[in-house]
């Protein structure tokens, strides 16, 4: 493709002559091909601008800049070198996105499984739909993976001509604070977007949660959104709906889609839904309070799109469990294992707080937190667990370039249930196990369905879901 074409809807000034075929998209000069079209990005820890001479000598023919560069090759000048690359992925693999239909999720928590459950309702209503989110890219039948809740630009556009190519017509993906404030979805036309909360989380990256926040309430406008599901027993949730034009969801109070006796039990859920005048029941496999709100929003948003009542409904029924999420499994004594990505004290206050309630014995709760991150969260991280466990095990969580030492010692701050600190996440969870007993249950929180943890740079193979079933039959 020729880069004029690349550019087109692009505001720019263009340094240089020429019209060179480009390629090959990348902001990253390990990436860098022969015909590159490179995007220099400003970071929190490199600036590309200072790369572009590497660029250029392993092939990039072009450089979009956010200020003139000192280089004869042509210069592509923008205000938003993010911004940019968003548009001009979209350029580059033919616009495929807007020959489709795409619903966005937004939330600190809730994202992966609404999006599950909005996607099996999908369908079963005969829509091929395509999933990109926390647990990776689906459509077809297959997984790609991706190392992102929002894959960058360049893949993520990748991703929806490939999708596009394979018949998909309805794309479901997580949309992350970070990808909007970051513009990876600068570009993409939203038919549908639904929020499910906005609770403490990224704020080694947002600074303020009021900026957390802002990201997210930014996101429903006219600008990105055409209709909107919201979740109004959320303050945030409460004031978007007051702001735009959209469907309410509550599991506590009235709105256009609401739930009304509900039943939370120990292995699933149970509510009437009330949605735009009709009336069905639904018992999902999906325990607690949380995933009432979840289904709901899920359930909300295929009535939207066209799907019937009870369509919807069985779409529901027939997710048994959705990955790393309040994963159950049995042992044969009768002790619960719970695995979950519950990594924020929200979070971690919902799926203690169901756990809890259901359980006739202990509750032994095993929990990191991760390095490099929210450094504030450590203690709330702690103090939402000594609100429900009755012992806690700190262990690892993703310590990245940190000293698990120091992460874990930040934690207890905040811990006032008795604890014990084994760092070694496997030995931690054998401990748990060891001395759980009929009746009680261990909850491993904080990676859910990951199959590595990072420590100093490597992506070390590790699953909570596979160490447990080892556990269980070695």
């Amino acid at each position: 493709m020729y880069l004029q074409q690349i550019l087109n809807g692009i505001e720019c000034t263009v340094i240089g002559e020429g019209n060179p075929q480009i390629e090959n998209l990348c902001c990253d000069t390990s990436k860098v091909k022969p015909n590159s079209l490179f995007f220099c990005l400003e970071g929190t820890k490199h600036d590309g601008h200072n790369f572009f001479r590497k660029a250029i000598g392993d092939g990039a023919v072009a450089i979009v800049c956010q200020h003139p560069l000192d280089t004869k090759v042509l210069q592509i000048v923008v205000q938003d070198s993010r911004e940019a690359m968003s548009l001009a992925a979209k350029n580059f693999f033919d616009g495929c996105i807007d020959k489709m239909r795409v619903i966005g999720v937004v939330g600190t928590n809730g994202k992966t499984t609404t999006s599950v459950v909005l996607d099996n309702i999908l369908n079963k209503a005969g829509i091929n739909t395509a999933l990109i989110g926390t647990n990776g890219v689906f459509f077809n039948g297959i997984k790609h993976p991706s190392l992102l809740t929002t894959p960058d630009p360049i893949e993520l556009h990748a991703l929806f001509k490939e999708m596009y190519l394979n018949k998909i017509s309805v794309v479901i993906m997580e949309v992350s604070a970070h990808a909007i404030a970051l513009k990876k979805v600068q570009g993409i036309n939203f038919e549908l977007a639904i929020f499910t909360n906005c609770t403490q989380d990224h704020l080694d990256f947002f600074g303020t949660m009021q900026r957390y926040r802002d990201t997210k309430s930014g996101f429903f406008c006219q600008k990105y959104v055409k209709n909107a599901i919201v979740n109004i027993d959320d303050v945030l949730g409460l004031k978007i709906s007051s702001q735009l034009p959209c469907v309410t969801v509550s599991s506590k109070h009235q709105a256009d889609c609401y739930a009304s006796d509900v039943q939370v039990l120990s292995q699933q859920s149970n509510y009437v839904v009330n949605a735009f005048g009709q009336k069905a029941v639904v018992n999902t496999k999906l325990a607690g309070a949380f995933n009432v709100q979840n289904t709901l929003c899920a359930l909300a948003a295929a009535l939207t799109m066209g799907v019937g009542i009870d369509c919807a409904v069985k779409g529901i029924e027939d997710v048994a469990f959705v990955n790393g999420r309040n994963q159950t499994i049995m042992r044969n004594d009768g002790a619960r294992i719970v695995i979950d990505f519950a990594h924020t004290p929200d979070g971690v206050k919902n799926i203690l707080g169901y756990l809890k309630s259901t359980t006739k014995g202990q509750l032994i709760v095993v929990f990191g937190c991760g390095g490099n991150r929210d450094k504030i969260k450590r203690p709330i991280m702690g103090q939402s667990v000594s609100l429900f466990a009755d012992f806690a095990i700190l262990t690892n969580d993703n310590p990245r370039f940190e000293d698990p030492k120091i992460i874990a010692q930040e934690v207890t701050d905040g811990l006032t249930c008795n604890y014990k600190i084994i760092l070694n996440r496997s030995q931690a969870t054998e401990y748990a196990l060891s001395i759980a007993k009929a009746g009680d249950t261990v909850a491993i929180l904080g990676k859910g369905a990951e199959t590595f943890q990072e420590i100093r740079g490597k992506k070390i193979p590790y699953c909570d879901i596979d160490i447990v079933n080892y556990l269980l039959h070695n």
